[in-house]
């Protein structure tokens, strides 16, 4: 086993990682909105989008995005097909957490915005999201350690990321047991600190919703 490439094999998982759950953010948002919207047409274009993403497995995204509509800098490196690919899919996943979270909050706060005369965005921010968002913290959280085990399947395309690197030992004559119990261990590096955070956040919403 060449070790000289594994640093690099294992940053480029958790670029994808990071990545990927930065596009998901960034779409669940206009999302979330869509399935919030109080106009039914827009409603709809919510739920078809979440649905095609969820229905979908992620490994045939990465497979259409790069093989079928990718050009440019996403066919050229393909890391980013798969941030891309994997931030759409999580990006359903991440727009559930904000609606939990939104509708965690007692209906009669927007009620008292509404008697304040505070105007609907900024109650929001300075009211219902502090409120929200440690529930929308915790189940992001949970959902990223699925999305840091997808970026196994980047290798599917040729993103040099950990799978890519243990497979490619493993050709060239390295044990694969001990190779893939390596994989295993680093993903565990990540992914447990993460699950004990999440648990943390989702205790603490919970003991701030008793009080």
């Amino acid at each position: 086993m060449q070790w000289q490439f594994l640093p690099a094999a294992v940053l480029t998982t958790v670029l994808i990682w990071l990545g990927a759950l930065l596009v998901s953010i960034l779409l669940s948002i206009p999302l979330t909105l869509l399935r919030r919207s109080s106009f039914g047409i827009l409603r709809a274009v919510g739920a078809l989008w979440a649905t095609v993403a969820r229905g979908i497995p992620p490994i045939m995204w990465l497979i259409i995005l790069y093989f079928g509509v990718a050009s440019g800098v996403l066919r050229d490196i393909p890391a980013i097909s798969a941030i891309v690919g994997l931030g759409l899919v999580n990006s359903a996943y991440v727009a559930d957490s904000i609606r939990a979270g939104l509708d965690s909050v007692p209906s009669g706060q927007w009620e008292a915005i509404r008697a304040t005369g505070l105007p609907r965005t900024v109650g929001l921010v300075r009211v219902i999201l502090p409120q929200a968002f440690p529930i929308m913290l915790a189940s992001t959280a949970a959902y990223s350690i699925t999305l840091l085990k997808n970026t196994a399947l980047a290798s599917i395309i040729g993103a040099n990321e950990l799978i890519f690197f243990i497979s490619n030992s493993v050709q060239q004559g390295a044990d694969p047991l001990p190779a893939f119990l390596l994989a295993g261990a680093i993903y565990m590096v990540f992914t447990v600190p993460v699950g004990f955070l999440a648990r943390w956040i989702e205790g603490r919403s919970v003991i701030a919703m008793v009080r």
